[in-house]
């Protein structure tokens, strides 16, 4: 088969995926749309301030840990080391291919889900309510929010939305998980920092006398 012909036929399966994984990505989109609050709950650190990202992980343990932070960096984590693979291999594995393609169809459902859910859960009452807790806290929110769009990104590629040919969505993938880890670092960053260091004041409208659960809105 010749390259014009391969190229051809890798396009044609990857727009094919396009319809079910829009599908997929709807199907999730209700589902963080109609899912139980999951930004409240119990288990935060008590008569600590904390910004909301942080308030976010520590609720509903393990599994606000597992659906907002483990299960986007373990499909992140895996684009990127696949995304070395086959940058720096001729003829990569074929499982290598496969695990890429599989990480990249599933991202952006998921990242559907989570965005559809903290947007209508945490960002506009939180914002509606004046809840944000300083600087760090609409930093460390909003680059988490932004990362997911890379990811999105890459379900696109995958599906062939994105990229005129094989080297071109190569390059589309590496720089979209490359902008994902840069914006999830920042959130992590900022998501750790006490929010009065950059201006929050220590006790301002921190619900119950100092108890912070969750997004508190």
């Amino acid at each position: 088969m010749s390259t014009l012909d391969t190229t051809s036929a890798t396009t044609h399966r990857r727009s094919a995926l396009l319809a079910p994984v829009g599908v997929l990505a709807v199907v999730a989109g209700v589902i963080g749309w109609m899912l139980p609050d999951r930004t409240v709950g119990t288990g935060a650190m008590d008569g600590m301030s904390m910004t909301h990202y942080m308030g976010l992980l520590a609720v509903n343990q393990p599994w606000n840990l597992i659906l907002f932070m483990a299960i986007p960096v373990i499909l992140a984590e895996t684009l990127a080391i696949t995304e070395l693979v086959l940058l720096f291999r001729s003829d990569p594995p074929t499982w290598v291919r496969s695990l890429s393609r599989w990480a990249g169809l599933i991202a952006g459902p998921v990242m559907v889900l989570v965005l559809v859910h903290l947007l209508k859960n945490a960002v506009v009452p939180l914002t509606s309510g004046g809840g944000w807790r300083g600087a760090a806290d609409v930093i460390a929110v909003l680059t988490y929010l932004l990362a997911g769009l890379p990811l999105i990104g890459i379900t696109l590629v995958e599906v062939g939305a994105i990229g005129t040919d094989a080297r071109d969505a190569r390059k589309w993938h590496a720089v979209f998980v490359g902008v994902f880890l840069v914006l999830a670092h920042v959130a992590m960053i900022f998501g750790m920092l006490d929010p009065t260091v950059l201006g929050w004041g220590a006790t301002h409208d921190m619900p119950g006398g100092g108890t912070m659960p969750g997004m508190n809105h």
